[in-house]
């Protein structure tokens, strides 16, 4: 501990080193203290850590906000292992509203990002929990999506250019600064949703968009899922195209036993006929209630969407991806189950896409976890956050099966990081099959 800790504080500086992190229960991994934490303020700094670790075979755990930590699989550094801290590398490299694209580093908090934008009218879409927190590097590592996904997609259609620090301190990069970068491989897509065992992201440039000039949401009270999805259904059928469209059972929407909330933006005309026709939908399928929220009261709501994913609230957390056509089965089916072993079910869904963010608490959470993995066969299942197992995460419990490509993810990690020091054991993989 003493020779990496010292080795760290000699090359970057003891004011970026945590020698004894005696506090490290804080960081709710459940292992043993880390060798160090450190906090690199540069690429320069971030790469001479990786080096050193590198060189002493130390296990590396990027931490950037700590609001998702516990996504995947449980970490098993075998000796010696450092975490780093990205929050220090905040920065924004390159900004030139007129080009609506920016570059920054990847410790930067989703809010500063937003709130930077802001004063120039401009957005990047992806919605993660607690902004506040979350780094946009973490929202990269584990291709974190939000509600907006249904207009403007995901993290892969707004990213155009990212640098990396490898295992061995090695700094490369991939796509650039404009949008159109078509040569060479597209690493970037690589290292989106890796967990942070490919490399560290140190910076990442985006294609921005301009806020839109009008905006409201539509909350809808339904009093079955059959009926929620006759009007999803018919939005689905229809030319209209909301930003969002989100289906829960939670009590952030009027009463009713199914909310669904939908949000569009754009031209005000266009907002206009949007709000008027799917709200005339809504009813049509039989909806309880109807209504166009207070500007206040959408602020609020699409907050406690977005934040729903957050890990560390005492539940299981559950990802289930599936064809939108089968959305609804899927969650009449979680829900069915819950029942049946006494469970308390609640879930946000994007209705548009196919992606429903589920939360289970009571005593089998293990035993619904398989039954529903048995019942969606063709659905893709990640457990996020596995409290509420006794034991933590196992084998026996994980869902789904290996995921197609296996072999070659193998290769892959075996590529980038040989002995396997970048959240081992964070992610499908490890070094060696």
């Amino acid at each position: 501990m003493d020779v990496i800790a010292k080795a760290l504080s000699s090359a970057l500086g003891a004011d970026r080193v945590q020698a004894d992190p005696a506090d490290t229960a804080a960081y709710g991994l459940g292992l043993r203290t880390p060798d160090a934490v450190v906090a690199p303020a540069s690429v320069e700094e971030l790469a001479a850590a990786m080096a050193i670790a590198h060189e002493a075979g130390a296990a590396v755990v990027p931490w950037g906000g700590g609001t998702r930590q516990t996504y995947g699989r449980p970490l098993t550094p075998a000796g010696s292992w450092i975490v780093l801290r990205t929050t220090r590398l905040d920065r924004v490299l390159d900004y030139n509203p007129d080009d609506l694209a920016i570059s920054v580093e990847a410790g930067i908090t989703m809010a500063a990002l937003r709130d930077t934008l802001a004063q120039h009218r401009q957005m990047l879409p992806v919605d993660v929990p607690l902004p506040d927190r979350a780094t946009l590097g973490g929202t990269l590592a584990l291709d974190s999506d939000g509600p907006r996904r249904a207009g403007y997609g995901t993290n892969r259609d707004l990213l155009v250019g990212v640098r990396v620090v490898e295992a061995t301190g090695r700094s490369s990069k991939a796509g650039g600064i404009v949008v159109k970068n078509v040569s060479g491989f597209d690493l970037m897509k690589l290292y989106i949703g890796s967990a942070g065992t490919l490399a560290i992201i140190a910076s990442a440039n985006f294609k921005l968009l301009p806020m839109a000039r009008a905006s409201a949401t539509l909350a809808c009270a339904f009093p079955s899922l059959d009926a929620a999805f006759a009007c999803i259904d018919a939005l689905h059928a229809s030319q209209l195209v909301p930003t969002a469209c989100e289906l829960s059972n939670c009590d952030w929407m009027p009463e009713g036993d199914l909310r669904l909330a939908v949000l569009v933006e754009g031209l005000p005309a266009a907002v206009e006929r949007h709000r008027a026709d799917i709200g005339r939908m809504a009813i049509a399928a039989g909806a309880l209630e109807s209504r166009a929220l207070e500007p206040f009261e959408s602020q609020a709501v699409w907050a406690r969407i977005g934040d729903f994913p957050r890990a560390g609230d005492g539940d299981l957390l559950l990802r289930v991806a599936c064809l939108p056509s089968q959305l609804a089965a899927a969650i009449g089916a979680a829900g069915a189950l819950a029942a049946r072993f006494g469970l308390r079910l609640r879930y946000t869904a994007r209705a548009l896409n196919g992606v429903v963010y589920a939360r289970v608490d009571g005593r089998e959470p293990a035993a619904w976890l398989r039954a529903l993995r048995d019942a969606l066969p063709a659905a893709n299942l990640a457990l996020l956050d596995p409290a509420g197992i006794s034991g933590g995460m196992s084998e026996s419990v994980t869902p789904g099966r290996p995921p197609e490509g296996l072999a070659l993810m193998r290769r892959i990690k075996a590529e980038f990081d040989p002995k396997g020091l970048l959240n081992p054991g964070r992610f499908h993989v490890d070094a060696t099959p």
